[in-house]
């Protein structure tokens, strides 16, 4: 009887041994799996946290690359931000513990695309980020141009340089507006819209410089009167003096660029000989119908215009109507007077030569008599030196009902801000 009972516990101890090696075994394993989730938990937030960079570094880089009509700056190296990296434009930064950077190729799968000319307005941007750990994520994403309603900065739009020598004669009773305008058709037959009225779009600067320095001289240009006559976004008339509408764009864009991709787009009219009609050639009140070299294009038919002259003025004189619609560049001095009207985009280049105040050299361009914009003018390229006049009841309206016109038949050729258009991860 006692050898059984001595078999019995032999057996017991057997069993207290196979059950504490259970639990030790259940204990390691709950001990090394829960070690291995803390890992994976730990490899999946750096890993989010590499992404989150690696995306950091996309937005980044849409906010640095500047509005434009194409990406040939930028894939110049050009654009500040991106200088070139093995023969590549490159951005770099940092968040949150990561670094990232970020390439930039030109999208070369259409045909006539190559490394460094852009046509078809489309980038890949490539970001990798990379944590202390040596966690990493990239991220692929193709970048092209908004195709949001456009709006100019404003009715004048003056992107001379900081430098620039900037003189602005103003005088008479002249008007310019960046409070929306929209304008009536021509009932009366002379040629010009019978009247103006508010526009839907809110209001943007009535001269709109590029550079403190530009905004001291325009405001220096002004009396206390014609002070009045510059109005739109952030005008005062309660202030004393008032407060004109001339304050300092936020955006910039290169005018030159936007002036050849405007001449160069296929229907273009382009005079390359200067331009000089009288008020024989094009008579007020207008002959019905005009002759076609006193009209631009028309609100039905807009077009793109190109004036070039590069030793004598462009000129409309006074008692002439001239009429367009569309985009009009004049490249070289301009004097535009008379009844001249045009609905849409100026934009005026004054390359050549530059002299005193005395001898108009530096004319870029003179609106006098009742010549009249709705839309927007653009006095650019930057240069260093700058006049521009403004007289008697000459007027520049903003008008999106002007500028909404080469919307709807260029809309791809205005400068607009980069804009996402899809993106994906790569796997390292």
């Amino acid at each position: 009887m006692r050898t059984i009972l001595r078999d019995d516990r032999g057996i017991t101890l057997l069993l207290v041994l196979l059950v504490m090696t259970l639990i030790l075994s259940t204990t390691g394993a709950s001990l090394f799996f829960g070690g291995l989730n803390s890992r994976i938990s730990s490899n999946i937030k750096t890993g989010r946290g590499a992404m989150h960079a690696a995306d950091a570094g996309i937005q980044h880089a849409l906010a640095t690359v500047p509005i434009g009509t194409n990406f040939n700056g930028l894939l110049a190296g050009s654009v500040s931000g991106f200088p070139l990296v093995d023969g590549k434009p490159t951005l770099t930064g940092s968040l949150g513990g990561y670094t990232y950077t970020v390439v930039v190729d030109n999208d070369t799968s259409v045909t006539g695309e190559t490394t460094t000319s852009d046509n078809n307005r489309i980038v890949i941007l490539t970001s990798t980020a990379t944590g202390s750990t040596g966690s990493q994520a990239k991220v692929r994403a193709y970048v092209g141009r908004s195709t949001a309603t456009w709006v100019p900065p404003g009715a004048i739009y003056v992107p001379a340089g900081s430098n620039s020598d900037a003189d602005f004669n103003t005088s008479g009773t002249f008007l310019i507006s960046g409070n929306d305008t929209n304008y009536s058709g021509d009932g009366n037959g002379d040629g010009r819209a019978d009247s103006t009225s508010a526009g839907p779009n809110a209001p943007i600067y009535g001269v709109a410089p590029l550079y403190d320095s530009i905004v001291n001289e325009f405001l220096n240009s002004l009396t206390s009167t014609e002070k009045t006559r510059v109005q739109g976004k952030g005008y005062n008339g309660s202030t004393s003096p008032v407060t004109p509408s001339v304050f300092k764009s936020t955006v910039s864009f290169s005018v030159s660029d936007l002036a050849n991709s405007f001449k160069n787009n296929a229907g273009a009219v382009q005079y390359l000989n200067g331009y000089h009609v009288t008020s024989t050639d094009c008579p007020s009140p207008p002959v019905n119908p005009p002759p076609s070299s006193c009209r631009f294009g028309t609100d039905a038919s807009p077009q793109i215009t190109y004036v070039k002259s590069d030793t004598s003025t462009i000129k409309f004189d006074s008692g002439s109507t001239v009429t367009g619609s569309g985009v009009l560049i004049l490249d070289g001095k301009a004097n535009v007077f008379g009844n001249f009207e045009f609905h849409g985009l100026v934009i005026s280049l004054a390359p050549g030569p530059r002299g005193d105040e005395s001898t108009e050299d530096k004319l870029k361009l003179k609106l006098k008599n009742n010549a009249r914009i709705l839309g927007s003018l653009i006095l650019g390229p930057t240069g260093e030196e700058l006049k521009f006049d403004i007289k008697d009841t000459a007027a520049v309206y903003y008008s999106s009902q002007g500028t909404n016109l080469v919307q709807a038949n260029w809309g791809s050729l205005l400068p607009q801000p980069a804009k996402l258009i899809g993106w994906h991860e790569l796997m390292n």
